[in-house]
């Protein structure tokens, strides 16, 4: 697949993201009550936003966190209907084919970092349950080390209970989300900026410190969910 099949947000495509994310952060913090905790100042783009994945919410709990615009990856065949393409489009989606390989998403998703835009990528790979996070993929730290860019570990609690898996209504619930420090990969803090091959031992190590992170998050967003209900 060709990574030229990434294109740049227009400058209208920017401000329909904006206005819509404003509208999903406002419906997020009434509905949902959702607060956001920050241990440091998130970083300036482009960067790797990972949180952890309970609840097809999950991509709407993202408005509440960053105003940047953010890229997503879609599967090609909602892209088939030109209308609903048009609007995922202006979302942040792009398409990758499923039926293609790996190599593919990594491909356009590189692309979009390259140019200057900042992605979202769980890290689990699909919905979870529990509370533990445990078996990541490696593609977000993949991504990470071959654009050199930081990882914003995230953790969320709540967003199973608004809308559990196969749940297809949502239901008020509290949620809170903890985002921790960006993770920065080896390569970047020891100005080996330049490297072009990606060294398999430096994914598993970045992968290891993302889980260890969500998991320490994800707990700390579970106590201020419990805080949150026992206020209401």
């Amino acid at each position: 697949m060709d990574r030229t099949r990434y294109i740049a947000p227009s400058a209208f495509e920017r401000r329909f993201y904006q206005g819509a994310q404003r509208t999903v952060e406002g419906w997020n913090r009434h509905f949902w009550l959702v607060t956001v905790h920050y241990e440091t100042p998130m970083p300036q783009p482009p960067y790797i936003l990972a949180p952890t994945h309970r609840s097809n919410i999950d991509t709407l709990l993202v408005g509440s966190i960053t105003r940047d615009p953010m890229t997503y990856m879609a599967k090609s065949g909602v892209f088939v209907n030109p209308i609903f393409a048009k609007l995922l489009r202006l979302l942040g989606g792009f398409p990758v084919d499923r039926d293609g390989t790996d190599r593919d998403a990594v491909e356009i998703a590189q692309a979009a970092l390259l140019s200057g835009s900042s992605l979202v990528v769980f890290p689990e790979g699909t919905r979870r349950r529990g509370a533990k996070v445990e078996n990541l993929e490696e593609g977000a730290s993949y991504l990470a080390l071959k654009a050199m860019v930081p990882i914003v570990p995230v953790g969320i609690s709540g967003s199973e209970q608004a809308m559990p898996v196969g749940a297809r209504l949502i239901y008020p619930a509290p949620i809170a989300i903890e985002v921790g420090a960006s993770l920065m990969p080896l390569s970047v803090r020891s100005g080996n900026v330049s490297a072009a091959r990606v060294r398999r031992s430096e994914i598993t190590r970045l992968t290891e410190q993302l889980q260890s992170e969500l998991n320490r998050l994800r707990t700390q967003a579970e106590h201020e969910r419990v805080r949150l209900r026992s206020t209401l």
